[in-house]
């Protein structure tokens, strides 16, 4: 994909990201081949990764949300917005500011909408490539050092805090598994590089779905509001233990793997 084309494509945004153009910049792209889609996020991730040796988090950039106060640099994911921002604003705007990083503070900006242009673009690259935003192209994670583990997990609540008890088992679980040599040698199996899991509590109804990328696969797995049921601390620990057990039997039914070894010694 030239340079041309991918600027071509950004233009659907009409110079700002909101719902309705990263929707139909989503539907433009999942028409492509996977080449052209992966092409795409090279570009896109270049272009923001080129923003970040600009020091941008540190000038007073105004951004819309601002309402006519004072600008304030923007950090964490205010920063993160304000570069995809810059690149869907269009060729000439980005040029304008790579050329002149002091130009970023003369033009106001409309950066609250734009992890959608994420979003949208990280959803046709695994439905179209079979690859991972995150791992394969974010312009921000992609100068961490190299993250070993092959179990990588993300925990979190719909409406209230988990119990403690059930949080420090889990954590403990996803570390010895990530720890274990006969884990690994397991899931080695697959020939992926990882597996990415989300587990999320309190949800309305119980789901999983488990999916094979191209270098990871994905699952998602949900619990429903009588996931706890007033258990006591014991319980609590020993149904972080059934879960980790249901959440690996399902990965190894759906990638078609041999049943998983026993989980460590310290979690049975």
């Amino acid at each position: 994909m030239t340079d041309e084309v991918f600027w071509e494509l950004v233009g659907m945004l009409d110079g700002v990201v909101d719902e309705d153009g990263a929707d139909l910049l989503g539907e433009r792209l999942s028409s492509l081949g996977a080449e052209e889609v992966e092409a795409f996020c090279a570009h896109l991730a270049a272009k923001a990764r080129a923003l970040t040796a600009l020091a941008l988090e540190v000038r007073p950039v105004p951004d819309v949300s601002d309402d006519g106060g004072p600008p304030i640099p923007l950090v964490g994911d205010a920063y993160e917005n304000l570069l995809y921002a810059m690149v869907a604003a269009g060729r000439e705007r980005y040029e304008a500011v790579l050329a002149d990083p002091a130009a970023a503070e003369d033009e106001e900006w409309d950066a609250g909408e734009a992890e959608l242009l994420v979003d949208a673009v990280a959803t046709v690259l695994w439905d179209v490539a079979g690859l991972d935003w995150y791992e394969e192209f974010d312009s921000l994670l992609s100068g961490l050092p190299v993250d070993g583990r092959w179990y990588d997990t993300r925990r979190g609540s719909a409406w209230k805090s988990a119990p403690r008890q059930y949080e420090n088992a889990a954590h403990a679980l996803d570390r010895a598994l990530n720890d274990s040599a006969e884990w690994r040698a397991w899931w080695s199996q697959t020939g992926l590089r990882k597996s990415k899991v989300g587990v999320t509590v309190n949800e309305g109804r119980d789901l999983w779905q488990v999916e094979r990328g191209r270098t990871i696969a994905r699952a998602e797995f949900r619990m429903g509001r009588s996931y706890f049921a007033d258990r006591d601390p014991a319980a609590l620990t020993k149904l972080a233990v059934e879960e980790t057990a249901h959440i690996m039997d399902a990965i190894a039914r759906a990638l078609d793997m041999t049943p998983p070894p026993p989980l460590p010694p310290s979690s049975r």
